[in-house]
């Protein structure tokens, strides 16, 4: 024990000397910072008797800033091999199965164990000492399969003791008549632990789930299968021990590619479809030169192991079918990853704004050398728009995601209904808070499945290199794993981002039924400026495109503030391949724009006609090339008085802390929003009037009130508290 005093402060501690291993131990009870001794300077650290040589913990020199601790301890390791060796035995004293020779063990009985540790000291004249100790695993609130009744994981007499296994539960697959599985719609089954013992299976189904509060241990015989579309879900940041097998599908051509993201630890990306032998194999650098001109080009990666959270993308085998669709059966077979798991990102050394086309006619821009293939290091799906949040110092707020794999199909419409062309062949799905770029009829969320590969983009800004961050934060039973994409009619999952969206696809066709798309929306916490959330940049390319601009600037999706203003304009830009006769038209609309009697106008500024796009597409004739300012998306033709508020005697005031409203028509609905654009409070009126009062209990400032009438118009007005 060593202590000091100083003006009534207590410095206090103690040294431990082992003398068979000669480590020491310095714990600190306290220490404070004292002028008037030793000038307020302390070491943690041992010298040699001469002075000459020492070793100090580190930020306690006494050249250090003078520090302060409250319990802290270090402990002095002598280098060079250790005199200590450790064995554990199962069972009480040495004469039982040797488990384990590391200082940490970890174990998973089915029963209350001892288990003894026996040390042996090898002291320098090659005397052997040796010391043993016991301690007792107890095992409490623990289920054993007994597979009594049949192979149903949710029946209770399956268990012993009976009765289903919940999260606390130590959960033990020893071999039994009746393998477990876990199956049903949609079931998720639970454990605490969960151990799948030598010569056991356990198998999950496909659209069902296991989550484990904590680890999986599965031993060296046992098989832990968790079929296509299945999960396992972790809660706590634990190590797993032993390997699961983790199918994965994915349908494909003779020429297509699937992005992949190993959910297993150690794995080698060759090794997917065993034994198949599958095509060029690759993974993305984004500093390195590209042959279109700028930086970012694919690399080789054929036999590699894959890193957790990096994406590759691999070609179907030769053998498959240049046109129609067979399915890979991929297979990752190693430790499942959980917890906390981080992969480098960086961007190249672009940042010229002034954008310029590559060599293949691809636009070069300063967010191009910015592109990181990353994926999902789970063996369950992980929640896209939460990824975004947690790494938004970092990335852009979007994620791209390759759908390659069908040939274009004839659809219809879902606007004009016998309105029939063919889908895309610019194959990457965008997703943002504002939406996804392919697909009108998803909702706003984006869940990624189990084995995904997907790009993101790194912030702009000078070369440099950083981390994304994946955890089990991102994991539920209730996010849909089954999306693997690989073919343009993938849909995404259900949305949990409650945001107001009122949003409009648009498409441009040309004379062989080939389209491309875009997405304005008019969201909830966006901006007409731009927004790392909600707006999502594209490149020019030499196929047919269609996009809207910001400062010049192109984007696939675009959102808008919020309220709505009907005098809002939208620039639209096109790229045509080639001469000939196109179309723009609705391919789908949602929120605001639901309502008819909104009315959605495209304005050809070349040849000053305003159409109307809700009575059919515009038609128009044009010659190859890039136009960035050839059409308005507009909500008014133009003519005075459209949608005028003063022929309708529609007035909104507030007084006295009281919301008034007067029409012409019965108000159907109002709602108000702050000068941000945020969605402040909703009235609906109990009974039809043409007048309405409500209280208004809000900050002073300016609002805006968005009044929708019983025809359906809807108008905004300004109003003031």
């Amino acid at each position: 024990m060593f202590s000091a005093t100083c003006n009534a402060q207590l410095y206090t501690g103690m040294m431990v000397l082992y003398e068979n291993t000669n480590i020491i131990d310095v714990y600190i009870q306290e220490k404070n910072v004292c002028s008037s001794w030793n000038g307020g300077n302390a070491i943690v650290g041992l010298q040699n008797i001469d002075g000459t040589q020492a070793v100090v913990a580190p930020n306690r020199n006494g050249l250090d800033a003078d520090w302060t601790v409250t319990n802290e301890a270090w402990r002095f390791v002598p280098s060079g091999a250790s005199i200590t060796a450790i064995k554990w035995y199962e069972g009480a004293g040495i004469l039982g199965t040797v488990v384990g020779t590391t200082n940490t063990l970890s174990v998973c009985p089915t029963a209350t164990t001892i288990y003894t540790a026996e040390v042996t000291y090898t002291l320098c004249n090659g005397t052997k000492l040796r010391e043993t100790d016991q301690t007792t695993v107890t095992v409490t609130g623990n289920k054993t399969w007994n597979g009594s009744v049949d192979t149903d994981w949710n029946k209770a007499n399956n268990w012993t003791p009976s009765g289903i296994p919940n999260a606390t539960d130590c959960v033990i697959i020893p071999i039994t008549s009746n393998n477990p599985i876990v199956s049903g719609s949609n079931y998720n089954g639970l454990a605490g632990t969960l151990s799948v013992l030598n010569g056991a299976t356990l198998t999950v189904n496909s659209y069902n789930s296991i989550t484990s509060t904590n680890w999986v241990n599965v031993q060296t015989s046992g098989i832990f299968q968790i079929e296509n579309n299945a999960s396992l879900i972790q809660i706590n940041n634990v190590a797993n021990v032993g390997a699961i097998n983790y199918k994965r599908d994915a349908d494909l051509r003779k020429l297509d590619y699937a992005y992949w993201s190993s959910p297993v630890a150690n794995f080698n990306v060759s090794d997917i479809s065993t034994p198949l032998a599958l095509g060029p194999i690759y993974t993305w650098n984004t500093t390195i030169a590209n042959p279109n001109g700028g930086q970012g080009n694919w690399e080789g990666a054929a036999g590699n192991i894959m890193l957790p959270a990096k994406g590759y993308i691999v070609r179907a085998p030769s053998s498959f079918s240049p046109t129609a669709i067979t399915t890979l059966n991929g297979l990752f077979r190693g430790v499942p990853n959980n917890g906390i798991i981080t992969t480098p990102i960086s961007r190249g050394s672009d940042i010229n704004l002034a954008f310029h086309a590559g060599i293949n006619g691809t636009q070069i821009t300063n967010y191009s050398d910015n592109n990181n293939l990353v994926g999902n290091p789970y063996p369950s799906a992980i929640r896209g728009s939460q990824f975004l949040f947690d790494n938004t110092t970092k990335i852009e707020g979007n994620i791209k995601l390759w759908t390659h794999g069908a040939l274009p199909a004839a659809i219809s419409s879902p606007f004009y209904n016998t309105f029939v062309y063919n889908y895309s062949l610019g194959d990457y799905l965008t997703f943002n808070f504002t939406g996804t770029s392919c697909c009108p009829t998803a909702p706003s969320d984006l869940f990624i499945g189990a084995g995904q590969g997907f790009f993101i983009q790194m912030k702009d800004g000078a070369p440099s290199a950083d981390i994304v961050t994946f955890n089990n934060s991102l994991r539920s039973a209730n996010y849909d794993n089954s999306i693997f994409y690989r073919n343009a009619n993938s849909q995404v999952s259900n949305n949990l981002i409650d945001l107001e969206r009122n949003r409009i696809w648009l498409d441009i066709i040309d004379s062989n039924n080939l389209s491309d798309r875009t997405l304005i929306g008019y969201i909830e916490g966006a901006s007409n400026d731009r927004d790392s959330f909600f707006d999502a940049t594209t490149s020019i390319t030499p196929y047919l495109a269609i996009y809207s601009l910001i400062d010049n600037a192109q984007y696939n999706i675009q959102g808008r503030t919020l309220p709505f203003d009907q005098n809002d304009m939208v620039p639209l830009g096109i790229t045509l391949p080639t001469d000939g006769l196109f179309k723009i038209g609705i391919n789908a609309l949602d929120g605001l724009f639901e309502n008819t009697a909104q009315h959605i106008y495209l304005e050809d500024v070349t040849l000053g006609i305003i159409h109307d796009l809700r009575q059919e597409p515009y038609s128009f004739v044009g010659v190859s090339g890039n136009y960035e300012n050839r059409f308005i998306l507009r909500y008014t033709d133009g003519n005075l008085g459209l949608n005028d508020v003063s022929a309708y005697d529609l007035s909104a005031f507030i007084n006295h802390q009281k919301l008034f409203a007067n029409a012409s028509q019965n108000i159907e609905a109002i709602i108000i929003y702050d000068v941000s654009g945020k969605r402040i409070v909703t009235y609906i009126p109990k009974e039809k009037s043409k007048t309405f009062t409500d209280s208004f209990d809000f900050a002073k400032g300016v609002y805006f009130a968005k009044i929708t009438l019983e025809s359906g118009l809807v108008f905004t007005k300004k109003i003031r508290n």
